[in-house]
């Protein structure tokens, strides 16, 4: 497949995960927007608008799509199926990931984590959905 289609891809989808974020940090009051923690762990820089954040999730995100792509061609199965198991896999490999970020940072302790990892988990769910669906 066309590598600028599967950037094409990678970016609507990581769009579409980071807006399901936005919307369950606004139903729970908690914010579990990955760029904005990504400028707090990563770079020292308070809030989502750092630029840094951001490119580091889309980064992230290119590569959570080659590994979607490769466990579906090494494993393909039905669209739902691929959808709910690829996404949860990807969503524990997002939470481990964090998991040594917090550990390597002192994560804030205004972050709930437990949500966070929630929110991972059906993020990357939706990721996938995205992915799949227009792969």
């Amino acid at each position: 497949m066309d590598v600028l289609l599967i950037l094409g891809i990678a970016l609507l989808s990581t769009v579409l995960m980071t807006a399901f974020s936005c919307i369950l940090s606004k139903i729970l009051a908690q914010n579990l927007i990955e760029p904005y923690w990504l400028n707090v762990l990563l770079f020292k820089k308070r809030g989502w608008r750092n630029p840094l954040g951001w490119v580091t999730h889309y980064l992230t995100g290119i590569g959570f799509m080659y590994l979607l792509i490769f466990l579906n061609d090494l494993y393909p199965l039905s669209l739902i199926t691929t959808i709910l198991i690829y996404g949860f896999l990807e969503g524990v490999l997002g939470i481990v990931m964090w998991g040594i970020l917090f550990k390597m940072t002192h994560y804030p302790h205004k972050l709930n984590v437990s949500w966070y990892y929630v929110n991972l988990i059906a993020a990357h769910i939706v990721f996938a959905t995205a992915a799949l669906c227009t792969y």
